[in-house]
């Protein structure tokens, strides 16, 4: 899956798998739009929300002229969107010592 974060001149922040791109366009996939939600204290959190709640369709294609930038999409925001979206499969953050694993 090639996820992406793409910034339109809307403003709104997508994120999207995107599937193909050319000079003229960017066909995506699953388009949920990124909102700040309440947080405690000075941590912001994040929500999603489907990007086109009304339409019937999942893909859609974006003139590019409308893309401020594309990145790619920090490993919490990505492991939510594969909860909705995607497999389901989360990948955690965590390091494994594997000389460890070795040795068992």
């Amino acid at each position: 899956m090639n996820l992406k974060l793409l910034r339109l001149r809307s403003g709104e922040d997508v994120i999207c798998e995107v599937l193909k791109e050319s000079a003229e366009y960017i066909h995506i996939k699953n388009p949920a739009m990124l909102m700040p939600v309440g947080g405690q204290g000075q941590q912001m959190q994040m929500g999603m929300a489907p990007w086109m709640p009304f339409s019937e369709q999942s893909e859609f294609e974006i003139p590019r002229d409308w893309l401020v930038v594309m990145s790619d999409v920090v490993k919490d925001i990505s492991n939510n969107y594969n909860q909705i979206f995607g497999s389901g499969i989360v990948v955690p953050d965590v390091k494994v010592d594997t000389k460890t694993l070795l040795k068992g």
